[in-house]
């Protein structure tokens, strides 16, 4: 069980927080940021259209194409997010209060 968890939730949350994170670190431009969710979702499109033959053997559809494809791309996607999440909280502008007494 530990191993199924590694490969469809921890590699595909990796795969997707460290692109994106160095993505936002090392570019300044804002279009960028945009290229590893793109990844992600062309990479589960080619993934389900490969897939797409399981449609036609005695296996349930449903959930070939819900764990294979399906899972691995949400955990990915949160990998992307949780990236930029990430370096917002690392490198972005922080509100300073100040303690006097105003």
């Amino acid at each position: 069980m530990p191993i199924y968890i590694a490969i469809f939730c921890v590699l595909p949350l990796l795969a997707g927080l460290i692109p994106e994170y160095l993505v936002c670190r090392f570019t300044r431009r804002k279009w960028w940021k945009v290229l590893p969710p793109l990844a992600v979702a062309a990479i589960t499109a080619l993934v389900t259209a490969g897939r797409l033959s399981v449609w036609e053997s005695d296996v349930s559809p449903v959930t070939q194409l819900l764990f294979v494809p399906g899972v691995p791309a949400a955990f990915a996607l949160l990998g992307t997010l949780l990236g930029w999440r990430l370096w917002k909280r690392l490198w972005g502008p922080r509100v300073v209060k100040d303690r006097r007494g105003g």
